[in-house]
């Protein structure tokens, strides 16, 4: 490569919204913007056990967030011989910890259940990484704060801005020599619920922009009514109330409208169960992050209807009680975790009530049910669905079409260019022609593999 140049190479979330990896290569130096895990359909999954053959190269990994899917594949790099520094704001690097230790277990319980039951296709089924590997991975972690800028190389440095995704999420702005990069990382809500809102778009000359909601806009429908109006049948009907959630700041959201609900007597005071280990810890890390978690009227609620349940045994328990109740459990697109447990008992009830926290990607169990399908599989069986499912529209993490073009308008200069990754096709295609209609600048939609040069 010649002096003075610079390049991505686009390894993951390209054509897809999960399996975040970007590799910037600048005189030399390599870094790598996220290390997150492949989601969804079997095609991309596979892709996780494949070796990157980068690890001895990368020198830095500069993380946005916490999220698996920007996080997870983290011990796998470290298992093919990483060594360097990983970078990430403090309340990331507490949630990193939960998360991966979490997916490690996960993935070790599934595999010892797979090789008990025999319903592997392999001789013996084996976890991506152990929950070893993860403590070694946790070892590499440096944190920063925001604002504060980090010297990775020679004529290269970045720091991070609060981008209102969740709690410790950023946007990294990069400067390499002269240019200025920015990688917006997952965009939070401009009137977030319960986060701080992103900061503004700073000066750059490259954004690196998610497209996850780039086709979509929000629906209109308050998450409040739509929960409060499945509570309540559920509740009718004497049956099982279940929310599989994502553990960092949805379970927090979810939880924070049940609150309110039964504060204003707009549902039962049905008794709340965090089944959970995942979402309980992260919970704990965040108390002193989300301010409705100081109110005290909120507070005595919590106390009086929450149950935090961390033992296997009494999570089993709770799955064969019969009354009326609210599970909350991970994970949030049913792609593992005790949501299964509480499924297998109860998808097949008519009273039984399922709340899809948000956007389901292609190809998992939440995405299959959201569709209307029949039946779905888990644990090497299928299971017959005739549980009410009800779809949050309006409840998202993620910026929707026009507020991406909101946040990106009112910034003091437009970009040269947007590189438009993190969405599955159609919706980077959309997004695509609507800001180049809009801004007049160029839009390139990033597929895999794609490797871009910067000229200086």
């Amino acid at each position: 490569m010649k002096p003075n140049s610079l390049s991505l190479k686009f390894l993951g979330a390209a054509g897809t919204v999960t399996g975040s990896k970007t590799l910037l290569t600048f005189n030399g130096s390599k870094i790598l913007i996220d290390c997150g895990l492949f989601q969804g359909i079997k095609s991309l999954r596979k892709q996780n056990w494949e070796d990157l053959d980068l690890a001895s190269d990368v020198s830095d990994i500069i993380l946005t967030h916490a999220h698996l899917d920007h996080s997870g594949y983290l011990p796998r790099f470290v298992k093919q011989g990483f060594k360097g520094q990983i970078h990430c704001t403090p309340i990331t690097a507490k949630l990193v910890r939960i998360i991966l230790l979490d997916s490690a277990k996960i993935q070790e319980e599934d595999a010892e259940r797979a090789n008990r039951k025999k319903y592997s296709k392999h001789e013996k089924a084996e976890p991506l990484y152990t929950t070893e590997d993860v403590h070694h991975t946790l070892n590499l972690i440096v944190t920063h704060e925001y604002n504060e800028w980090m010297v990775p190389g020679p004529d290269l440095r970045f720091t991070f801005i609060q981008n209102g995704h969740i709690p410790g999420s950023a946007m990294v702005e990069v400067h390499a020599g002269v240019k200025k990069i920015v990688f917006s990382g997952d965009l939070g809500r401009l009137k977030p619920l319960i986060m701080p809102k992103p900061k503004p778009l700073p000066e750059a000359d490259l954004l690196i922009l998610e497209s996850t909601y780039g086709d979509r806009l929000h629906g209109v429908t308050s998450a409040f009514d739509q929960i409060k109006e499945a509570v309540n049948l559920g509740y009718e009907q004497k049956g099982q109330i279940l929310i599989p959630s994502f553990a960092v700041e949805r379970t927090q959201e979810i939880l924070y409208i049940l609150l309110c609900l039964i504060r204003d007597k707009k549902i039962p005071s049905l008794r709340i169960y965090l089944d959970s280990p995942m979402a309980t810890e992260v919970t704990k890390v965040l108390l002193s992050f989300y301010e409705f978690l100081k109110d005290p009227e909120l507070r005595d609620i919590m106390n009086r209807n929450l149950e935090i349940v961390s033992d296997y045994r009494a999570s089993q328990a709770i799955v064969a009680m019969e009354e009326c109740k609210i599970v909350i459990a991970g994970s949030g697109m049913i792609t593992g975790g005790r949501i299964l447990h509480h499924l297998e008992a109860h998808i097949s009830k008519p009273s039984t009530v399922v709340i899809l926290p948000g956007f389901q990607a292609l190809g998992t169990r939440g995405s299959d049910l959201a569709k209307g399908v029949p039946e779905i599989k888990f644990f090497g069986k299928y299971y017959k669905v005739q549980a009410r499912i009800t779809q949050l529209d309006s409840l998202s993490a993620h910026a929707d079409r026009n507020e991406i073009l909101e946040w990106v308008k009112h910034t003091s200069k437009l970009p040269q260019r947007i590189i438009l990754n993190h969405g599955e096709e159609t919706a980077a295609h959309s997004l695509k022609l609507k800001l180049e209609h809009e801004l007049e600048i160029p839009v390139l939609v990033a597929t895999p593999n794609m490797h871009y040069v910067m000229d200086f």
